[in-house]
């Protein structure tokens, strides 16, 4: 029987809450925070090839572009990696050395990064 990698795997039973709590929906809101400036980061990388080589045709210095683009890479993939998850309290993005830039629920216990309060409604209450 063959595997599936890339389907997602199911949180463990005893990580799954009945409620979400607002600090958790906070925790998911920095994490989906974290992997859009890393996907930015990533996905802008041909125009930095591309200001790179415009630079070096004109012949320009490229070391400060080269080193504000790097520094900025270098943060961004060093806050991803430091985030953790709300529920199993272990890295969200990184299971063993490196880091999965696709994933969008916890690598260790499945929590989803998409996830909405689970809060009870204000419309019942006279206040």
């Amino acid at each position: 029987m063959e595997k599936n990698t890339r389907s997602q795997k199911a949180p463990e039973s005893y990580l799954i809450s009945p409620r979400i709590l607002p600090h958790q929906v906070s925790a998911a809101i920095s994490l989906r925070r974290a992997r859009s400036r890393m996907m930015v980061c990533f996905w802008t990388l041909p125009l930095y090839v591309l200001a790179i080589w415009t630079l070096l045709t004109n012949q320009r210095d490229i070391d400060a572009f080269m080193c504000i683009y790097m520094g900025m890479w270098a943060a961004f993939a060093t806050d991803m990696a430091r985030r953790r998850c709300p529920f199993c309290k272990k890295q969200f993005y990184v299971k063993h050395v490196l880091m999965d830039l696709r994933a969008r629920h916890c690598v260790h216990c499945g929590f989803d990064s998409l996830v909405k309060a689970n809060l009870p409604s204000k419309e019942g209450t006279g206040s």
